[in-house]
């Protein structure tokens, strides 16, 4: 499942003006101790008076967010925030200066990329910087240690993949579509073609059992099998080879 891209920095903070904005645009009304207090007095206001005092408020709130917080404004100061953080950013690394640190990441890096990551300095790379910014350069040390194991661990599951994909690859002529097509027509199944082709095998074995069993034996001088006492079963074995060649070799049968 494909992961949907981390939010910007301007967007973060429009989202913030926004909300903030919708909560200023809310109507107002009287709280429930005010009625009592107004209801108990001397000299209650009329209902109808505050009604139209409170609608005159409420629409003169909505027209003032409208025209003050418009959605361009908000955008402009999203981006002059992530400005900020962008040069502030670039001062914390020295990036673009001229007393740039020897080993400074760029703020382009790309971070995902195994080589950058490898080369990535496990502590902060200005001493002046970590006495200044002990949190700081605490964090980055916590955030580059962990990124380096999910990098092992990105690694292992990538050699996982390329075997399972080496596996999926092998297994692919086993595989079967929806109708059952594929390795499963080859299975010993009732009324598959491995019990259709096996019956055709008995029928033909037993169609030559007996051609064999007609053959005479030296050219019909020999007496039939049924005068001939077999005393083992070696010598009943050699018979039926013997008679099984000569079948084979005959031209009647088996024409060239």
């Amino acid at each position: 499942m494909a992961s949907s891209a981390e939010p910007t920095i301007p967007q973060l903070k429009q989202s913030f003006v926004s909300a903030q904005v919708t909560l200023l645009s809310q109507p107002l009304a009287p709280s429930r101790a005010w009625q009592a207090a107004n209801d108990a007095s001397d000299g209650p206001l009329p209902s109808r008076a505050v009604d139209d005092a409170l609608f005159t408020l409420n629409h003169s709130i909505q027209q003032h967010c409208r025209r003050v917080y418009a959605p361009q404004a908000t955008r402009n100061i999203s981006e002059q925030i992530e400005d900020v953080y962008t040069k502030e950013a670039d001062r914390r690394i020295g990036t673009g200066t001229d007393d740039d640190v020897e080993g400074a990441l760029d703020r382009d890096v790309d971070l995902t990329n195994n080589a950058t990551i490898e080369a990535l300095p496990q502590t902060w790379i200005s001493d002046k910087d970590v006495g200044l910014f002990p949190m700081e350069a605490k964090r980055y040390a916590d955030n580059a240690r962990r990124l380096v194991e999910l990098n092992q661990q990105r690694k292992q599951l990538r050699s996982q993949v390329d075997r399972l994909n080496s596996l999926k690859s092998i297994i692919r002529p086993l595989e079967t579509n929806d109708g059952g097509v594929g390795i499963q027509e080859n299975l010993l199944t009732r009324g598959g073609p491995v019990e259709k082709e096996l019956e055709r095998m008995r029928i033909l074995l037993a169609r030559v059992g007996g051609r064999v069993n007609m053959l005479p034996e030296d050219g019909g001088n020999r007496p039939s099998s049924t005068d001939i006492e077999i005393k083992s079963s070696e010598g009943l074995s050699q018979i039926r080879k013997r008679r099984v060649d000569e079948f084979l070799a005959d031209d009647k049968v088996f024409p060239s």
